[in-house]
Protein backbone atom coordinates (compact mmCIF):
# COMPACT_ATOMS: atom_id res chain seq x y z
CA UNK A 1 0.00 0.00 0.00
CA UNK A 2 1.06 3.19 -0.63
CA UNK A 3 0.80 6.10 1.45
CA UNK A 4 1.72 9.36 0.85
CA UNK A 5 1.33 10.65 4.14
CA UNK A 6 4.16 8.29 5.57
CA UNK A 7 6.45 8.77 2.43
CA UNK A 8 9.75 10.37 4.23
CA UNK A 9 11.79 12.39 1.64
CA UNK A 10 15.92 10.81 1.57
CA UNK A 11 17.79 13.38 0.10
CA UNK A 12 21.35 12.82 0.64
CA UNK A 13 21.08 10.52 2.86
CA UNK A 14 19.14 12.64 5.52
CA UNK A 15 15.69 11.52 6.17
CA UNK A 16 13.10 14.49 6.65
CA UNK A 17 9.80 14.77 8.84
CA UNK A 18 6.99 12.47 6.92
CA UNK A 19 4.64 14.77 4.53
CA UNK A 20 1.50 15.77 6.00
CA UNK A 21 -1.68 14.55 4.21
CA UNK A 22 -4.39 17.56 4.35
CA UNK A 23 -6.69 16.28 2.01
CA UNK A 24 -7.12 19.12 -0.42
CA UNK A 25 -7.92 21.10 2.61
CA UNK A 26 -5.53 23.47 3.94
CA UNK A 27 -2.83 23.12 6.28
CA UNK A 28 -4.27 24.68 9.73
CA UNK A 29 -1.52 25.03 12.07
CA UNK A 30 0.56 26.82 9.55
CA UNK A 31 -2.10 28.79 8.15
CA UNK A 32 -0.30 32.76 8.32
CA UNK A 33 -3.29 35.26 7.52
CA UNK A 34 -1.02 38.17 7.08
CA UNK A 35 1.45 36.37 4.28
CA UNK A 36 -0.75 37.37 1.38
CA UNK A 37 -0.73 41.06 3.01
CA UNK A 38 2.83 41.32 3.54
CA UNK A 39 3.88 39.50 0.27
CA UNK A 40 2.10 42.29 -1.75
CA UNK A 41 3.33 44.86 0.19
CA UNK A 42 5.77 46.55 -2.08
CA UNK A 43 2.59 46.93 -4.42
CA UNK A 44 0.82 48.30 -2.16
CA UNK A 45 3.11 51.03 -0.95
CA UNK A 46 2.46 52.20 -4.71
CA UNK A 47 6.12 53.13 -5.48
CA UNK A 48 7.13 52.83 -9.27
CA UNK A 49 10.94 52.12 -9.63
CA UNK A 50 12.29 51.99 -13.62
CA UNK A 51 15.50 51.94 -14.84
CA UNK A 52 16.50 54.53 -17.35
CA UNK A 53 19.49 54.94 -19.51
CA UNK A 54 21.01 57.35 -17.67
CA UNK A 55 20.07 55.95 -14.32
CA UNK A 56 16.97 55.25 -12.50
CA UNK A 57 13.24 57.16 -11.74
CA UNK A 58 11.37 56.53 -8.41
CA UNK A 59 8.29 57.96 -8.15
CA UNK A 60 6.62 58.21 -4.74
CA UNK A 61 2.78 59.27 -4.36
CA UNK A 62 2.69 61.92 -1.85
CA UNK A 63 -1.61 63.31 -2.53
CA UNK A 64 -2.20 65.53 0.35
CA UNK A 65 1.47 66.83 1.35
CA UNK A 66 2.69 70.25 0.58
CA UNK A 67 6.30 70.24 -0.79
CA UNK A 68 7.17 71.69 1.51
CA UNK A 69 5.61 69.09 4.19
CA UNK A 70 8.23 66.56 2.24
CA UNK A 71 11.57 65.66 3.20
CA UNK A 72 14.47 63.96 1.25
CA UNK A 73 17.54 63.10 2.73
CA UNK A 74 20.48 60.83 1.91
CA UNK A 75 22.92 59.47 4.87
CA UNK A 76 25.26 56.80 4.39
CA UNK A 77 24.26 55.63 0.92
CA UNK A 78 20.37 55.72 2.38
CA UNK A 79 17.86 57.75 0.53
CA UNK A 80 14.85 58.46 2.80
CA UNK A 81 11.69 59.89 1.84
CA UNK A 82 9.42 61.46 4.64
CA UNK A 83 6.08 63.25 4.75
CA UNK A 84 4.68 64.79 7.55
CA UNK A 85 1.33 66.59 7.69
CA UNK A 86 -1.32 68.09 10.42
CA UNK A 87 -2.57 64.20 10.86
CA UNK A 88 -0.67 61.80 8.46
CA UNK A 89 3.03 61.25 8.11
CA UNK A 90 5.07 58.45 5.89
CA UNK A 91 8.50 57.35 5.51
CA UNK A 92 10.04 55.29 2.88
CA UNK A 93 13.71 54.49 2.98
CA UNK A 94 16.03 53.37 -0.15
CA UNK A 95 19.28 51.50 -0.28
CA UNK A 96 20.84 53.38 -3.22
CA UNK A 97 23.14 51.25 -5.39
CA UNK A 98 26.81 52.54 -5.30
CA UNK A 99 26.73 53.28 -9.16
CA UNK A 100 24.41 56.26 -8.32
CA UNK A 101 25.41 59.82 -8.46
CA UNK A 102 24.76 60.73 -4.77
CA UNK A 103 25.78 64.85 -5.82
CA UNK A 104 23.41 64.56 -8.96
CA UNK A 105 20.05 63.47 -6.95
CA UNK A 106 17.04 65.56 -8.26
CA UNK A 107 13.62 65.98 -6.82
CA UNK A 108 10.20 67.35 -8.12
CA UNK A 109 7.18 67.36 -7.04
CA UNK A 110 3.88 67.47 -9.16
CA UNK A 111 0.09 66.29 -9.45
CA UNK A 112 0.67 64.61 -6.05
CA UNK A 113 3.45 62.47 -7.12
CA UNK A 114 7.29 62.98 -5.87
CA UNK A 115 9.73 62.17 -8.65
CA UNK A 116 13.13 61.24 -7.53
CA UNK A 117 15.65 61.05 -10.77
CA UNK A 118 18.96 59.26 -9.77
CA UNK A 119 21.21 59.50 -12.07
CA UNK A 120 24.60 56.88 -12.71
CA UNK A 121 27.90 58.22 -11.63
CA UNK A 122 29.83 58.80 -15.24
CA UNK A 123 32.03 55.65 -15.23
CA UNK A 124 28.90 54.02 -14.89
CA UNK A 125 26.84 54.96 -17.36
CA UNK A 126 26.93 51.73 -20.09
CA UNK A 127 29.03 53.40 -23.50
CA UNK A 128 26.86 53.22 -26.57
CA UNK A 129 29.01 52.33 -29.93
CA UNK A 130 27.83 52.82 -33.12
CA UNK A 131 27.57 50.47 -35.65
CA UNK A 132 28.96 51.19 -39.08
CA UNK A 133 27.69 49.96 -41.97
CA UNK A 134 29.59 49.03 -44.94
Amino acid sequence: MNNLANQKDRSDGLESQPRKQTWGLPDVWSWDPFRNFFSNAPALSGLDISRTDNGYVVEVPVAGFRPEDISVTLENGVLQVSGKAEKRSFTRSFVLPDEIDADNIEAKVENGLLTLTLKLLPKAQPKKISIKTT
